[in-house]
C-alpha cells in the first residue's frame, strides 16, 4: 500500500509482493501535514505504536506558533463558500457549493474583502450593537433583555442569528493600527455633565474646613490628612476590584494609614521601613491564601495604590512632623502646597472652558487642553507669590513652589486619568458632590506634596 502527499511524490513505506498497488488519499487535517504509516509489528509492545507515525520529507513535526509577545494578527476564522461547478444529477442540493474553513494564506487575502472584523467591534466609528453605551464587555444592565446579534458567514446568502446574554457577550475587535496606544479602545464610561454649583460649594466648604482645622492644631491637621489618604486609597482599591483585579485591599489600607502615622512621628525614616514591610506582607498575604488570585496581579495592584496614594500622601505627614518642622511651621508648608494646587485646578478649569482648543493628551483625557494648562500654571505661580506672605515662606521659595505645581499638578491629574481610562471608570468614587471621588481632588496634590517637602529643605525654611 502506498501513501502519497499532495504532489504524489511521497515515499513508499511498504509495498506487498503482489501486483496490486492500492492508492490511499489519507485524511486531510487543516493546519497539519500528511503523514505515512508503517505496517504494524505484532511482536512489538503496545507503547511502541507511537513510533509507527512519521512525517513525510521536507516537513517538521513542530508547529510554528507565533511568540506570545507578538501582537495578534486580527485574522478571524470564517466559513467560506467556494465556487465549484455544479455536478450533474437529480439531487437539488448538489448545485450548492459546500462551505469550507480558511486553510491557505490565499484564503486570508482573497476573502478579506468579504468579511471585515470591525463589523463585530465598536471601534473605528462602527455602530454599537444593541444600544451599546460604551460599557466594558463585562458590564451589563440586569434589566435589559438578551440582545440579538448576527454572525455573518462569508460568501453565504444568509446569516445565522444567535442570542446570548449580555453578561457573557464578547466583543470581537478590529485589529489595531501600529499607531494606536495601549489605551486605544478603552474609553471611559459616559456620564452626565458636572453640577458646577455643587462643585463650587463643595470646594469652598472643604477649603474653609481645612484652613480652620489646620489653624487649630497640628495633630488635628495630621488626623485629617490621614483620613483623606486612607479614604483615597480605599477608592483606588475599590476601583481595582471593580475592574477584576484582586489587591490585598485591607493590607494596603493598613499600610497607608500606618505610614501616615509613622511619618508624622518618626519623619522620613518611616517611609522605607513601612514600604518594605508592606511589600513583604503582601506576598505572605497571597502565600497564606487570604486572597486567592494571581500573585503578580495582586501584589502589583496592592503596591501600586500604596505607593501612589500612601507613599506620596505620607509627605503631608512629613511636612507636619513636629520633629522636623517645629513651631507650627509645617502647617504653613502644607497649606502652601494646597493653595497652589487648588489655584492650578481652578485656573485650568476656567481657562479651558473659555479658551480651550488644543487637546493636551487626547488619548488619555480629551477634556484637558494646553490653554487650560497655561491658565492653571499662571494661577499657580501667582498664588505661589501670595503664599510668601505666610512665614516662614520666602518669595523665592514660594515662586519655586508655584512652578513645581504648574508642572506636577497636571501630571498627577493625567496619571489618575490614565488609571481611570485603563479601568474603564469616569470617577474614582462619589464621595464629593460635583467632584466625584476624594481621590479625584487629591490626584494633583499627591504629586505636589513631595516637591513641597524638598523645596522647603532646599531653601532651608525650617
Amino acid at each position: 500500500m502506498r501513501y502519497s502527499d499532495d504532489d504524489g511524490g511521497g515515499p513508499i513505506d511498504w509495498d506487498p509482493d503482489d501486483d496490486v498497488v492500492q492508492e490511499a488519499s489519507g485524511v486531510t487535517i487543516t493546519g497539519a501535514h500528511q503523514a505515512v504509516t508503517r505496517p504494524p509489528d505484532l511482536d512489538a509492545p503496545p507503547e511502541a505504536s507511537l513510533d509507527d507515525w512519521s512525517f513525510v520529507r521536507g516537513t517538521s513535526p513542530d508547529a510554528e506558533l507565533p511568540h506570545w509577545t507578538e501582537a495578534p494578527t486580527g485574522q478571524v476564522p470564517a466559513v467560506l463558500s467556494r465556487e465549484e461547478p455544479p455536478s450533474a444529477g437529480d439531487d437539488p442540493w448538489s448545485s450548492l457549493p459546500a462551505p469550507t474553513w480558511r486553510q491557505d494564506e490565499t484564503d486570508w487575502t482573497a476573502q478579506e474583502h468579504g468579511f471585515e472584523p470591525a463589523m463585530l467591534g465598536d471601534e473605528g466609528g462602527t455602530a454599537p450593537v444593541h444600544g451599546d453605551d460604551g460599557r466594558r464587555p463585562w458590564e451589563f444592565d440586569p434589566h435589559e433583555g438578551p440582545p440579538t446579534t448576527a454572525v455573518p458567514i462569508v460568501g453565504a446568502a444568509s446569516t445565522t442569528t444567535t442570542t446570548a446574554p449580555r453578561a457573557t457577550r464578547v466583543r470581537a475587535r478590529a485589529r489595531r493600527a501600529p499607531s494606536d496606544g495601549p489605551l486605544a479602545g478603552r474609553a471611559a464610561r459616559a456620564s452626565g455633565s458636572r453640577d458646577m454649583t455643587a462643585a463650587v460649594v463643595t470646594g469652598l466648604v472643604l477649603l474653609v474646613l481645612v484652613i480652620v482645622a489646620f489653624d487649630v492644631s497640628t495633630v488635628l491637621a495630621a488626623i485629617i490628612c490621614a483620613i483623606a489618604v486612607t479614604l483615597g486609597a480605599g477608592e483606588a482599591y475599590s476601583a481595582m476590584r471593580l475592574a477584576g483585579h484582586r489587591p490585598a485591599s485591607a493590607l494596603g489600607l493598613i499600610a497607608a494609614l500606618s505610614l501616615m502615622v509613622a511619618s508624622y512621628n518618626k519623619g522620613i525614616a518611616a517611609l522605607p521601613l513601612v514600604a518594605a514591610l508592606c511589600f513583604f506582607f503582601t506576598f505572605l498575604w497571597y502565600m497564606a491564601g487570604v486572597e486567592r488570585a494571581d500573585v503578580i496581579d495582586g501584589a502589583a495592584t496592592t503596591m501600586l495604590v500604596f505607593i501612589w496614594v500612601g507613599a506620596l500622601g505620607a509627605f503631608a505627614g512629613l511636612l507636619l512632623a513636629p520633629s522636623t518642622f517645629p513651631h507650627h511651621d509645617g502647617v504653613h508648608f502644607l497649606l502652601g502646597a494646597i493653595f497652589v494646587t487648588v489655584a492650578y485646578d481652578v485656573g485650568a478649569l476656567v481657562a479651558g472652558k473659555l479658551l480651550g482648543r488644543h487637546a493636551m493628551a487626547a488619548s488619555i483625557s480629551p477634556n484637558k487642553t494646553w490653554e487650560g494648562a497655561v491658565g492653571g500654571a499662571v494661577a499657580a505661580i501667582v498664588v505661589g507669590a501670595a503664599v510668601s506672605a505666610m512665614a516662614p515662606w520666602t518669595m523665592s521659595a514660594a515662586l519655586t513652589l508655584g512652578l513645581c505645581a504648574a508642572v506636577l499638578a497636571p501630571l498627577g491629574d493625567l496619571c489618575e486619568s490614565m488609571f481611570k481610562r485603563s479601568l474603564g471608570l469616569k470617577d474614582m468614587g462619589r464621595t464629593l458632590p460635583g467632584h466625584g471621588g476624594l481621590l479625584d481632588r487629591l490626584d494633583g496634590l499627591l504629586f505636589v506634596l513631595p516637591a513641597t517637602y524638598y523645596v522647603v529643605l532646599s531653601f532651608h525654611l525650617h
